[in-house]
């Protein structure tokens, strides 16, 4: 079968606690007598199952994955299962999913989210009901045709939905072939009528029709809830200030010239945190289907569904799953190939406008309302935005105020900015506390958990005023970025006001480091290539960020910085590698030079240990998973996690820095000095390394090399084998 002629079907829907302000629609359902007369047509004809489709079998491939959204806008991968299953379709309804295969990994361990998920498939299109997107655990309830309940959705083309729907357009949107014949497909506008009545599920967005054989092709939409009449979206959450959508993206093919059956399903589901600003959690599911086998309705699995079941998922033996090798696409490919922001155009209103508001008040990260560190000790504050227009992109305004309680300071931070789906420009006015930390890998974004509850700061901080002028640009299928900023600025030192948090580890907060203070006009440019490939996640491919600053002025310097990641399958091989590496060009001052040590990656070494105008650290970590013990366990409680994956690895860990000038050791003893314990000299905190300081490992993995233990040593010096371990992969 040629799948070749298929394009990508949107079916989307989407679930959250905020109120949803439906578009004006008329009271008439149909915006002409000829759309009117083709649902009819079409709704006639796709109640009933086709008479020569009695069941058919298939295998599909699915990839479950967790994916967080960073403030940038950056899909951070944390897990990615991916299942092979068999799938039998029989009428009415009955839908049996086996899975025979099974691999994973994660940062760390987990659940299976199959532990959440019976199902995460639709059989077909046809029928007057819609149970799409995934199914909990436990029995799917069967209803009686055209009766609305909360579990179904009211199909679009249901006898009752003149009560529910109203629908528009009805124009070609598009022209297919299949075997010689020519397919015009119509696009129809569905959408909930405003004065609909009782609780049911409704669906809002486009659905697409064989215009010859009045077939449904495709959807694009989301689920909305009407509850005693009101519509509204729903997430589910009981959270104040927590929303969630969820999406299904359905793609089907025309099988055998005869029938419209699923190739390409994906499941989205979206929760958004208000109070982290643009933060997100994923949940990503998506699923190929081939090798139909039309009318078989053989099946190798033992035993039937029980009573009452209409999905039901079981599992081959495990040695059976473990010995899976037939897989089509490599681990991680479907995560990859999407996007979040594929579904910007029909998420919830709440999410990329106002609304009715003028202003809203929401963070950008959860920095701007509260953060503790031992500068401020308790910051405070408030967020607020506006846009300019309906949604973006367009011309939108930002602002955070807040109030450092034991500093006795206010800090803040004014945008106004110009977004397009490609670039954006703008203005920010701030006062920040700004970090002098080097090489930080993502989501490492202030000290407020570990300080707060452990008395552990590992950042160094100044005080900046800056007015920037910038704008940024998508290259390479919009995931690489080129960013210019440019605007005067000054540096002040600050000082230390809170000893400890809640409670004391050590002696409590260290001294913050010191900085030469002044005025510039600063320089910045960079361009980042898969900037979500970092070393830390599991995200596949090469990433690199190469970034150029200067600073002109009272304050001048020149700053030159490489990033490097990669994640790599080569073979039963997995590899990880990360590098970061800078220098400073000319004369240094002390809050530019690079410091390096424990918070680098450099465990067996102190916090920022070593220090200089060049620096650069990298790591590299093979592993290789044994053949055995592979399949997923189940666990009492509906619970499923990945298997035990056994393996092993090795990783070769590195740092260097130099003071290449009597500038640059002058600027290491300005960052601040202690007494040498064994000499009794002054020595500045940080250091050079006098040459690469380097370990190596050997270690024993689990759960698909999420979690290790073994032992290490120095290779640059003599040193004595050590345990280790460590939760993640690769770092």
């Amino acid at each position: 079968m040629n799948n070749s002629y298929t394009q990508r079907i949107i079916l989307c829907f989407c679930v959250s606690v905020a109120p949803f302000a439906l578009s004006a629609q008329a009271t008439e359902p149909y915006a002409s007598e000829r759309l009117r007369a083709l649902i009819a047509d079409a709704a006639r004809i796709n109640a009933q199952i086709p008479a020569d489709l009695h069941a058919y079998r298939a295998r599909v491939e699915s990839e479950m994955s967790l994916i967080l959204i960073d403030s940038a806008g950056r899909e951070r991968t944390g897990q990615i299962e991916e299942i092979a299953t068999d799938v039998r379709w029989r009428p009415a309804d009955r839908y049996d999913q086996r899975v025979v295969g099974y691999r994973s990994q994660a940062v760390g361990p987990m659940f299976s989210l199959m532990s959440i998920f019976g199902g995460w498939t639709t059989p077909t299109l046809y029928g007057n009901q819609l149970q799409l997107g995934v199914t909990p655990t436990g029995p799917v309830e069967r209803i009686p045709a055209g009766e609305p309940r909360t579990s179904l959705t009211v199909h679009p083309l249901a006898s009752s939905r003149d009560s529910f729907y109203t629908f528009s357009s009805g124009d070609t949107a598009v022209v297919l072939y299949s075997r010689g014949r020519r397919i015009p497909v119509v696009r129809v506008r569905v959408a909930p009528r405003t004065d609909a009545k009782g609780d049911a599920i409704l669906f809002f967005g486009d659905m697409y029709l064989d215009a010859d054989r009045k077939q449904i092709v495709r959807m694009r939409g989301r689920m909305v809830e009407l509850k005693n009449g009101r519509v509204t979206l729903k997430s589910g959450s009981r959270i104040p200030g927590v929303s969630g959508a969820s999406f299904v993206e359905v793609e089907n093919v025309e099988v055998n010239g005869q029938f419209w059956l699923p190739v390409y399903q994906r499941t989205e589901i979206q929760a958004r945190f208000s109070v982290l600003g643009d933060f997100r959690a994923i949940v990503r599911i998506v699923s190929r289907f081939r090798d139909f086998r039309i009318n078989d309705s053989s099946w190798s699995a033992r035993g039937e569904a029980p009573p009452g079941v209409d999905h039901h998922l079981s599992f081959a033996t495990a040695d059976s799953v473990t010995r899976f090798k037939n897989w089509n696409r490599p681990l991680g490919a479907a995560t990859t190939d999407a996007e979040y922001a594929d579904f910007d155009d029909i998420a919830p209103e709440s999410w990329t406008s106002a609304g009715n508001r003028s202003v809203r008040f929401q963070p950008r990260a959860l920095g701007d309302v509260f953060r503790f560190n031992r500068i401020e000790g308790v910051f405070t504050g408030v967020a607020a935005e506006n846009h300019f227009h309906s949604s973006p992109p367009g011309t939108s305004m930002r602002g955070s105020l807040g109030w450092a309680w034991s500093e006795k300071t206010a800090r803040g931070a004014l945008t106004l900015q110009h977004a397009s789906s490609r670039s954006s420009t703008g203005i920010r006015i701030e006062r920040s506390l700004y970090t002098t930390n080097d090489f930080q890998l993502p989501l490492s974004g202030g000290a407020t958990v570990p300080a707060l509850l452990g008395s552990f700061d590992d950042f160094d901080y100044l005080d900046r005023r800056a007015i920037t002028l910038y704008g940024s640009r998508k290259i390479a299928n919009q995931r690489s970025l080129l960013r210019l900023e440019l605007g005067p600025g000054s540096d002040r030192a600050v000082t230390q006001h809170a000893s400890r948090g809640l409670y004391v580890q050590g002696d409590g907060f260290q001294p913050n480091r010191g900085i030469t203070p002044g005025k510039f006009f600063r320089t910045f440019a960079s361009i980042e290539l898969n900037p979500e490939v970092s070393g830390l996640f599991i995200d596949r491919g090469v990433g690199a960020t190469l970034q150029y600053e200067r600073g002109d002025g009272d304050l001048r310097w020149q700053r030159l910085e490489l990033h490097t990641a990669a994640r790599r399958e080569l073979g039963p091989l997995q590899i990880f590698a990360r590098a970061n590496a800078g220098t400073l060009i000319g004369s240094p001052i002390p809050q530019q030079m690079f410091e390096i040590g424990s918070s680098e990656g450099l465990t067996g070494y102190s916090y920022k240990e070593f220090g200089g105008d060049r620096a650069a650290i990298g790591d590299a970590v093979v592993g290789y998973t044994f053949p055995f013990l592979r399949a997923p366990m189940h666990l009492p409680e509906q619970l499923i996690a990945p298997g035990i994956a056994p393996g092993v690895a090795f990783g070769i860990h590195g740092a260097w820095a130099e003071a290449s000038s009597a500038a640059a050791e002058n600027a290491l003893r300005l960052l601040g000095t202690k007494t040498d314990t064994a000499t009794g000299e002054v020595v500045p905190l940080s250091r050079p390394t006098d040459g690469i300081r380097a370990s190596v490992e050997a270690l024993a993995t689990f759960f698909s090399g999420s979690m290790a233990i073994g032992v290490a040593r120095p290779i640059d010096r003599a040193g004595h084998w050590k345990l280790t371990g460590r939760i993640g992969l690769g770092f």
